[in-house]
Order: structure tokens, then sequence, then C-alpha cells
């Protein structure tokens, strides 16, 4: 496949066809919309990752069901109590489900007083609490119900793959994207998972050669012909990151007007309207993106800052930055490439150990024996082979370490009183951020004025849910007055 004459990328017999009667008004949109329509106007749908395909509209329905029906609303609430919310691209997508906002008003007035256990300091070390707590940063209830989606999706491929005559004819599995295909193979037995594993990998160098040739074609100015090369580039991006992710993309979080007028720690502590620890989470993650943008001319530190993960792939993609984008695919196509590698030489090995321990047990018990204390005196295990590590995404790693170092430096100030009383009077912390904060803090002082903040905060917020439901509670985001259950989403999902 890798010997495909590069004249065909991009063309008729390329990765996509193109539609020449597509509107130039499309060339106006952002890298993510773009995506999305190639899906229904280019032919990119025919290639598109079936189990992306499969949850691609879930979460409006997954929204009508958690608030929209009432015998589901308080098992809504309890999987938002043991979430401590939703994340915040989901929390973007429920802002403007404005038809469920009696729903979403009932479950926080149903979860409230939940939370409020969990802020009782005697409480801090109980198993429950404590997985609450620690897993806060990274749990969504909707989340939860994608992947859960997008598993079955992957375990039915799985099955049929495994049961296939011809899996060399199983036409799924080039259209996987890179995460949906690691599921896919998790569920797959060793034999099978090593075909599957070899001829993805023979796609993905397939796809990272048309890179490369793209790439060379592109003129210094980053101006491309997009018309040319709109459809390769889409595809192999939605191979490499799937589907574009939940809720509106954005370099700053949706706090530009809090980076602008916040430029230290101490000033997003008295800022009114965001979390200090969003708002520095967002100025790490355009830190991050103007290193990708620097890293993009030096190819030594590509490393360093390309992202590798679906969510900051298309983060980068969102700059509109066409040769950018090129490079960090290729960048993830890479790793990618070498961690299928990995994963095919354990698989490798293992049937190579198998091999040998079947001949030497088919020796006799005495040469068995002798091989067994061999084998342990090497510590080596007879059964298990080590398994490689996931890549991590250079982009997490980052934003992740300026995420728990803001918090520690909020710690540190919380000390100061002049710092708590302009803690106490501003916004304070989402319950994400705060979970993560009152986690770190020693017992004493700060970590008991953290949970007597939050505690004030949620009281008031249960007193602005019971005014009515149509009632107001003021908070400025601009000029616009925010309903109660708005000022909620914003408080248990947060901003960055």
């Amino acid at each position: 496949r890798c010997s495909r004459s590069m004249a065909s990328v991009g063309g008729e017999a390329g990765l996509a066809r193109q539609d020449q009667g597509r509107s130039a008004s499309s060339m106006s949109l952002r890298p993510s919309e773009r995506c999305a329509m190639n899906a229904t106007e280019t032919g990119f749908g025919e290639c598109a990752c079936p189990v992306c395909e499969t949850f691609s509209n879930s979460d409006a329905g997954y929204f009508a069901r958690a608030f929209g029906d009432p015998r589901r609303r308080a098992a809504t609430g309890e999987a938002m109590t043991d979430a401590l919310g939703y994340c915040p691209g989901h929390g973007a997508s429920l802002l403007v489900q404005e038809q469920l906002s009696d729903g979403v008003a009932h479950v926080f007035r149903d979860a409230l007083p939940r939370y409020a256990l969990l802020l009782n300091e005697e409480y801090l070390r109980e198993a429950q609490v404590q997985q609450i707590l620690f897993a806060a940063g990274s749990a969504c209830p909707a989340c939860t119900y994608v992947s859960r989606a997008a598993g079955r999706h992957a375990a039915s491929l799985a099955r049929q793959f495994s049961g296939a005559a011809n899996q060399a004819g199983f036409g799924q599995l080039d259209a996987l994207c890179v995460g949906h295909f690691q599921r896919f193979a998790a569920d797959l037995a060793p034999t099978p998972r090593l075909a599957a594993l070899a001829r993805y990998a023979d796609n993905l160098q397939y796809l990272a050669a048309a890179m490369k040739a793209l790439y060379r074609t592109a003129p210094e100015t980053d101006a491309w012909p997009f018309q040319d090369g709109l459809a390769t580039l889409h595809r192999v991006l939605g191979v490499t990151a799937g589907r574009p992710p939940t809720g509106p993309l954005s370099t700053d979080g949706g706090l530009a007007f809090a980076l602008e007028h916040c430029p230290t720690l101490v000033d997003a502590i008295t800022f009114r309207q965001a979390c200090p620890i969003c708002i520095e989470t967002a100025r790490a993650r355009q830190r991050w993106l103007q290193n990708v943008q620097a890293a993009a001319n030096f190819e030594q530190d590509a490393w360093l800052f390309f992202p590798t993960c679906s969510e900051h792939i298309w983060t980068v993609a969102d700059l509109d930055e066409p040769k950018l984008t090129a490079a960090v695919v290729s960048r993830a196509l890479s790793v990618t490439r070498r961690y299928l590698r990995q994963q095919t030489q354990i698989l490798v090995r293992s049937a190579e150990q198998k091999e040998e321990q079947a001949r030497i047990k088919a020796e006799g018990p005495e040469v068995w024996a002798a091989y067994k204390r061999k084998r342990a005196k090497q510590r080596v295990s007879d059964e298990r082979l080590a398994a490689p590590r996931p890549p991590k995404c250079p982009g997490c790693e980052r934003i992740e370490i300026a995420e728990i170092g803001a918090a520690g430096r909020l710690i540190d100030l919380l000390h100061q009183k002049k710092h708590r009383n302009a803690f106490s009077r501003c916004y304070g912390l989402c319950m994400k951020h705060f979970a993560q904060t009152y986690l770190l803090a020693p017992k004493g002082l700060v970590r008991s004025m953290l949970a007597e903040d939050q505690r004030n905060r949620l009281a008031e917020f249960a007193r602005s849910l019971d005014e009515g439901e149509h009632g107001t509670h003021e908070h400025e985001t601009g000029d616009c007055l925010h309903a109660p259950w708005r000022v909620g989403l914003g408080r248990f999902c947060g901003f960055s």
C-alpha cells in the first residue's frame, strides 16, 4: 500500500472525493466545522470512523433523557454528585439546551444536599468521598455515557472481525480512528489482534506518506490551495483525532476577558466572574499553543509540545493554520505507529514464548522443570510480558502541571488574611478545582476555610434556585445576566 503513487493523494483515487460544487463560503468555516461539513459534502462520511458516527448526536439524546425525563432526574443527580458536575465541553453543550432549564434546576436542587455532605471535613477520609474528590478532574456522566456506547460498538466490531472468514476484507478497520481502534483491538484475541495491528499500521504508514507529500506541496505563506488539499488533510485528521470534541473549541477556554484583566493569580483571586484556577489553566493552554507554533519551526523540539490526544490535536487544528495542523497530525501518526509496533512486538514475543514452552514441555518433565528454574532465575514471567504504556500527550501534561501548580500557589496565598478575604468576596472555586485544591491543602486553617467557603456558595446557589424557576442571579459575563441554572453549570463545570 505504501508504494501507491503520490499522484493519487488528494485526487480521485486518493483519500476522499471532493464535491466540485461545494460552496466557496465553506472556506471561511473553522476546521472543526469544515470537517463536519466534509462528512456530508465531500465523501468524507464514507470513510469516517464508524464508532465516532454512532455517538455523533448522542449528547442531545443523553441530555434529553437525563434532564427531560422526570423519572431519570434522581439518577442524574446522583451521577452528577459522584462526578462533581460535568466536563467543560458538555457543560457548554448543556448551556444551550434552554428547553431543559427546568430539569437542570430540579437536578441541582436534588443534588445540593449531597454535595454539602462531601464538604464536611469529618468525612474527608471516607473511601467514597476520596474517590469522588480524586476523580473529579476527569469525571463526567455524559463522557461516561458516550464512552460506554463507543465501547459497545467497538466490541461488536471486534466480534465481527474475529468471526470474519476473510479478515483482510474487513472494510471498517481502516476507517476506525486511532482512539477507537485501540478499544477495538483490546477486545480481540492475540491472533486476530496481531492481524489487525499489522493492517492498521500499514494504513497509518500510507496516511503518513500522504501527509508528507501534502506538506511538501505547501507554499511558505501557509495559504494553501485548500480546495486541493482539504479532503486529504481532513481525512487524515479524522483518522488521527476522530470527531471534534464536544462543546466549543477555544484557545482561551472562553476566558478571554478574564485573561486580559488578570495577569497574575493574585488578580484572578479578585475576579468576580470565574474560578482563578480556571483562569490560570486557560493561560497555560495559551502558553502551550504558543510553544506549539514556535516548535513547528524547529523539528527537533516538536516532541516536547506537539499534541497526541484528540482534544488537543483539534485545538491546534482550530487555529486554522494548515501547515501547522499537518505537522501536528504527522507527529501524532508517528507516535501512534511506534506504539502499535511496540504492541506488535509484545504479541510476537508472547507467541514465540508460548511456542517455546510447548516444545520444551513436550520433551519431558525433567527438561520442563529445568526450564522453569532457569526462567525463575532470570526473573522473567512465563505468562506475562510488560505491556507498552500509551504515549502521554505533551499538551495534557503541560496543562495538568500548570493546573496543579496554580492550586498549590493558591493555597500558599490563602495563608495570608488579605488574600482569604479577597477570595471570599469574589468568585471562589468551581467544584472541579475545589476538589483538587481541597485535597492538596494541609489540615488546618486553609482547608477549613475552603470547605466553609464552598458550603456558603452552594447555600447561596440553593437560595437562588428556590426563589423561582424564572428568577435570575446577577452573574456577569460581559453585560449578560444568567438564570440560576446557568450559574450552577458554571460552578459545576468550570470554564477551562
